[in-house]
């Protein structure tokens, strides 16, 4: 009996050790998760510890503030709210923003630096206010040599692959999107100012093959920081710049990126093509923007969306496009002046048209095309959505006086020596209407020249019709047999 109670009271002190141990275990991962969760706040020179350590892995060229940090005992640090500090300690960017940094490191990682030796590890969430940029990155070691990978993804597309090297202050990154390879080199120049060199090859941008070269330089200068709106200032340049597999003008412009707007000045694009304006980036995306040409090539211009447009329109051109209005509602203002051209197979001297747009649709106002032997008018409407597409200029009239007639077809001849310009619309029925004018410029024979003729044509056969013709010195009424021979 006494062996059994002694068993019993054995079992009862190992029970109740078991239970101390177990309490004592909880109550300390507890605590180190407690301190772990409250770490800033039971030792605040972590944090400064942390912002020291981050910015001499990057060579002390950028200051960092961390908004709040947690981890380092269990879990590594995690440092949220991080911002990028100008020279006065004031928040040098809101545009784009760091929503957290998770290191490798532990606070015995600290504490014990000159024992342990830890390769810096940090994975940086980043993007912008607006959400329209985002990324993620890892970066392993300091800034002197560090390997780089992770992604980005530009106005919600899909990610873009990204790798490459940290050495010596300067990154070189390569970029994969699905289509094309962009090669990407940064780096801080002693003056404190961010220079990024950019080699596309065959990158595809909606209808668009894209290769070249791009410089960006002055982002965000620490001595040129307006605090007031964390705005970004800086140039761009391009180089050697191929669309479509054709040369294309090099560009140059001055900007200013806020969280607000992207503010573009002295654009000059080849000397023939300026731009200055405002481009909102927050709903609902208000722009203000004029843009101006000078003795640009308009078939150039054309078939880079469609090489078939220089069959409609050639010449050169001098306009001034103003642009106002919220995104999806947009007012635009044109005046275009075109010298020494082709509009649907008819040559001129000068061409000018005022312009107005509603959103993507525009209307020609006022027209005037120009010829020794006369003038027209050109009226009707244009889809910019169906940029690209051969029905672009589908509604677009020319017609001869006061009056506006949308024309089915037309087409052009060589007779005489001469050539031909005619129209024909369909009235009713079997009622055409047709017009004819001559419109080379080339000196011929005048007696061999037809001179303008209007027509109203109806048919009683597919080879025979009535009709009656008007010219400047003759006129026709009759029966029209086509027969071949």
């Amino acid at each position: 009996m006494s062996l059994v109670l002694l068993n019993g009271a054995m079992r009862n002190i190992k029970a109740r050790r078991r239970f101390r141990a177990l309490l004592i275990l909880l109550l300390a991962v507890s605590m180190v998760a407690f301190f772990e969760s409250r770490i800033e706040a039971f030792a605040p020179q972590f944090k400064s510890l942390a912002e020291s350590n981050i910015e001499e892995a990057f060579g002390k060229k950028i200051d960092i503030s961390i908004g709040t940090i947690d981890g380092g005992i269990i879990r590594p640090f995690v440092l949220r709210d991080v911002k990028v500090l100008g020279n006065d300690g004031k928040i040098s960017s809101q545009v784009f923003e760091i929503n957290s940094m998770v290191s490798n490191y532990r606070i015995w990682d600290f504490i014990f630096s000159k024992v342990l030796s830890r390769t810096l590890k940090i994975a940086i969430d980043f993007g912008t206010k607006n959400k329209e940029v985002s990324g993620f990155i890892i970066i392993k070691g300091g800034f002197e040599n560090a390997s780089i990978k992770g992604y980005v993804s530009l106005f919600g597309s899909d990610r873009i692959e990204a790798k490459g090297k940290l050495k010596n202050g300067i990154a070189r990154m390569i970029l994969k999107p699905k289509e094309g390879m962009v090669k990407v080199e940064a780096n801080f120049t002693p003056i404190g100012v961010l220079l990024i060199n950019i080699a596309v090859h065959h990158l595809k941008l909606r209808t668009f093959d894209i290769t070249g070269e791009i410089v960006i330089k002055n982002i965000a200068p620490k001595n040129a920081i307006d605090a007031g709106d964390g705005s970004l200032e800086g140039e761009i340049e391009t180089k050697n710049l191929i669309l479509n597999y054709k040369p294309f003008l090099n560009v140059k412009a001055l900007y200013r990126l806020s969280k607000e707007a992207l503010e573009i000045s002295n654009l000059d694009m080849g000397k023939i093509f300026y731009i200055n304006g405002k481009f909102g980036l927050r709903e609902p995306y208000l722009i203000d923007a004029v843009a101006v040409t000078d003795n640009v090539n308009l078939g150039q211009i054309l078939s880079m969306f469609n090489p078939r447009y220089t069959t409609f329109l050639t010449g050169t051109m001098n306009s001034k496009w103003e642009f106002k209005g919220a995104a999806n509602s947009l007012k635009s203002k044109v005046r275009l002046e075109v010298k020494k051209g082709d509009i649907g197979g008819m040559n001129f001297d000068y061409l000018s048209a005022d312009l107005k747009g509603d959103g993507p649709m525009v209307r020609i106002e006022d027209s005037r095309i120009t010829r020794q032997s006369g003038y027209f008018v050109l009226a009707g409407d244009m889809d910019l959505r169906k940029i690209g597409k051969d029905s672009l200029f589908e509604n677009l009239k020319i017609t001869d006086g006061e009056k506006t007639m949308l024309w089915d077809a037309y087409d052009t001849a060589k007779w005489q020596a001469g050539r031909e310009f005619r129209m024909k619309k369909k009235v009713v029925g079997d009622f055409n209407v047709g017009f004819k004018k001559f419109v080379n410029d080339e000196k011929v024979d005048e007696s061999l020249r037809e001179r303008d003729q209007y027509e109203l044509e109806y048919s009683l056969h597919p080879n025979d019709s009535i009709k009656v013709r008007f010219g400047d010195n003759k006129s026709f009424f009759g029966l029209e047999h086509k027969g071949k021979f």
